[in-house]
Formats: C-alpha cells, sequence, structure tokens
C-alpha cells in the first residue's frame, strides 16, 4: 500500500521544538512531538508514508524569504519531499517572491488565515492569488475555526468569485471545528479536501457523509505532523470501510494525479 501525505509542517532545526509548541498553544493542544526533519522522516518510515507535501505558514511578510528558502532546501535534500512555500496576503513584492519559489522548485502555497489573521477572502490578497492560478501553483489553506471567522467554507467561496481559476485544497475536511459548515457549502470541483485533524475528532457518519457527499476522488491523506503521529493517522482512516479502489485513492493516487506523478 503506498500513502502519500499532503499537510505535514517543518521547521528549521533551531525552531523545531517551540514552533511545535506554538501550534500546540494556538489551539490548546499538546504536540506529540517537535517539528524537526529528522523526526518527521523517522515519523514517515513508521508509518509507510514515501511522499509529502512541507510547509509552514509566515505570520509576518519577514519571514516570508527564510521560510521558502528552508523549505526548498529540505525538499532537494529528501526525493520524497514536496515544498509548499509561504506568502502573506497583501505583502508587497509577491510576484519577485513567486517567480523566486518556482526558481526553487517549490509547488504550491500554504496559507494559514487565522495564524496571519488576515481572512481569505481579503481584498489586499486577491490579486496575489490571482497570481498563483495563472502560475497553476495549488494553495494549501487552513480552513475552519469555531472562534474566529478568518477561515470559513463561505470565505473560501467568495475568494473564489474572484479568483475561480484557483487551485485549492482545503484542509481539515474544509473546516476545522466547523465540519457541518463545511458539509452544507460545497465549494466548487477545483477544491480537494484533505482529511488532517480531522477523523478522530468527529463522528463516522460525518466522515461517511463527506465522503459521500464530495466523492473519494476530492480527498488527500493528511496527518498534520507534528500535532498528530503519521501512523496513528493512516490506522484511523483505514479503520472505514471505504473499498481498495477508494481508500488507495484517497491515501495516493489523487496526491499523485494532483502534481502529475506516478
Amino acid at each position: 500500500m503506498k500513502i502519500a501525505d499532503i499537510h505535514v509542517h517543518i521547521f528549521p532545526d533551531k525552531l523545531a521544538e517551540k514552533a511545535a509548541h506554538s501550534i500546540g498553544e494556538f489551539y490548546d493542544k499538546t504536540a506529540y512531538t517537535t517539528a524537526g526533519t529528522d523526526c518527521l522522516v523517522k515519523e514517515l518510515e513508521e508509518a509507510g508514508i514515501s511522499r509529502c507535501v512541507i510547509s509552514n505558514s509566515a505570520t509576518t511578510p519577514g519571514q516570508v524569504h527564510n521560510i521558502n528558502t528552508f523549505l526548498a532546501q529540505t525538499a532537494r535534500e529528501h526525493p520524497g519531499f514536496i515544498g509548499f512555500g509561504s506568502l502573506y496576503p497583501g505583502m508587497e513584492g509577491y510576484e519577485e517572491e513567486l517567480d523566486r519559489m518556482e526558481e526553487l522548485g517549490l509547488r504550491g502555497i500554504k496559507i494559514h488565515p487565522d495564524f496571519q489573521r488576515v481572512p481569505i477572502d481579503a481584498s489586499c490578497g486577491i490579486a496575489m492569488y490571482r497570481s498563483i492560478a495563472r502560475r497553476g501553483l495549488p494553495v494549501l489553506f487552513h480552513m475552519g475555526d469555531d472562534r474566529y471567522d478568518f477561515s470559513s467554507p463561505k470565505r473560501l467561496t467568495n475568494l473564489l468569485k474572484k479568483a475561480p481559476d484557483l487551485k485549492v485544497i482545503a484542509a481539515h475536511f474544509g473546516g476545522w471545528a466547523i465540519w457541518e459548515q463545511s458539509f452544507h457549502h460545497p465549494q466548487p470541483e477545483n477544491v480537494l479536501y484533505d482529511t488532517s485533524s480531522t477523523i478522530p475528532l468527529v463522528s463516522e457518519e460525518l466522515v461517511y457523509r463527506m465522503f459521500d457527499r464530495f466523492g473519494p476522488e476530492r480527498f488527500l491523506f493528511g496527518s498534520d505532523f507534528p500535532m498528530w503521529k503519521p501512523e496513528d493517522a493512516v490506522k484511523q482512516l483505514l479503520r472505514f470501510d471505504l473499498g481498495e479502489d477508494v481508500m488507495d485513492k484517497i491515501l495516493y493516487g489523487n496526491f499523485c494525479k494532483l502534481f502529475g506523478l506516478e
């Protein structure tokens, strides 16, 4: 069984422990490990995961350059890694940074509206997202929070009315902690969903309803390392009776289709 993980976070070694703690503190949950590259490699091997998208999110425009350099270098050093860079909506020089990201070999962008405190559909980011869409790069959005309204399904719909060609991966079944909103607010076909930080937190009935409503070809497996152990995240998905073909799509096939891989 081949497995690819669309949603893992890593940071430079000097920041890996602090970053994992900060992410956990934001969600009032303790990360189970640090967010370092060596730790990730070990966890992926234990889980049988051969490919993954690595990312983290800039919380200020000044962090963007260094984050993208680190992610690109780490992806080059690990053949199974695909790097998603970071941008800050409304930042100056985003076109030049997008040029640099493509030259570095980054294959997409990760945006966390809640960390950045910029709504998905904020006017300051529309031109940036249109440029990303013209380049054909997917954006992995953190989606959802019942404490804030930066990343709701409705806001994503608003953005896509203004940037309709944008390829999107809507994390956490499209709405962490507001999953029913995601279920009742379908997105267009250019929006995929990932399974991260969701399956252990919702009912089995909701998981089946989401797969039935949107179709398994629109779902990608994600672990959300370091918040969850990848091996556990795989086991949590495998307990569902989806059939071998459907499970293969979610765990690996849809990932390969997104990036044009064999």
